[in-house]
């Protein structure tokens, strides 16, 4: 069942985006898409959607380019005694730990880095999104992920998939640059076992690097993300005719105003 979708821009967030991204009125934006873990292919066709630019945020009226997404199955996952950790050169930049250790049942080499991982999809809660097999990122119980953006062309939109996140207790923040939302994931309540968000994050123009934070306020309660996307979106031109449709419209208002002033 597909749950809700949130989105709240700069203006309500904690501070403005110090990125030369302009004031709060025109800063990022924050949209969450909640799934519960049996709609995986839902929130799989809900990413597809925004990289294509046919949901809301993207278009009908918008067209998406330079689309670059970072799935982690290029990455070794770990097996018990070797696997990637900490990616930091990936098709969307790097990726790092914000900290601390972690020493939940789920952690795994050492606790204290972020793992690639490709487990049974359901013993923990987090798995592939793009499928029952395959890699994801996971926070390996630490106090979540920073995730920088960098190294690409322009863009002014991000997105992924997360999954499990502020289960056992935790409260998630979201911060962008020097905007950390005021939209909390956990916030309300432990959230389902496995349950999954698409986050989308729209910025006011196209940047050539931006840092993004997942931050746990607490240590052991993991959660994965998937499908790390990074694209430009843009308006699609009017054509001609309609330009023309426009302008003949807008002079009749302004021909409708001149008559209700003579009368």
């Amino acid at each position: 069942m597909f749950l809700t979708s949130l989105r709240l821009s700069g203006a309500a967030a904690v501070a403005a985006l110090a990125l030369g991204l302009g004031s709060a009125a025109t800063a990022a934006t924050l949209d969450i898409s909640y799934f519960d873990r049996s709609q995986t292919g839902a929130a799989r066709a809900a990413l597809a959607a925004f990289q294509s630019g046919a949901d809301g945020a993207g278009g009908p009226n918008k067209k998406v380019a330079e689309v670059r997404t970072e799935t982690f199955e290029g990455y070794q996952a770990w097996n018990g005694a070797t696997g990637a950790a900490d990616p930091g050169a990936t098709k969307v930049g790097g990726f790092s730990s914000l900290g601390g250790h972690g020493t939940g049942h789920s952690a795994v080499n050492g606790g204290t880095k972020l793992q690639v991982r490709s487990d049974d999809p359901f013993v923990w809660g987090r798995y592939n999104t793009s499928g029952v097999d395959g890699a994801w990122l996971d926070s390996n119980d630490t106090h979540g992920m920073r995730w920088d953006v960098a190294g690409l062309p322009k863009f002014n939109a991000i997105a992924f998939l997360l999954t499990d996140a502020a289960d056992v207790g935790a409260v998630l923040s979201i911060k962008a640059g020097d905007t950390l939302f005021s939209h909390t994931i956990g916030a309300q309540g432990r959230l389902a076992n496995g349950a999954i968000q698409l986050v989308r994050i729209l910025l006011p123009e196209a940047v050539g690097g931006v840092t993004v934070e997942l931050r746990n306020n607490r240590l052991n309660d993991g959660f994965g993300i998937d499908g790390a996307t990074v694209a430009r979106i843009a308006p699609v031109p009017l054509p001609p005719a309609a330009l023309l449709l426009i302008s003949g419209a807008a002079g009749l208002v302004g021909l409708r105003r001149r008559r209700s002033r003579a009368a």
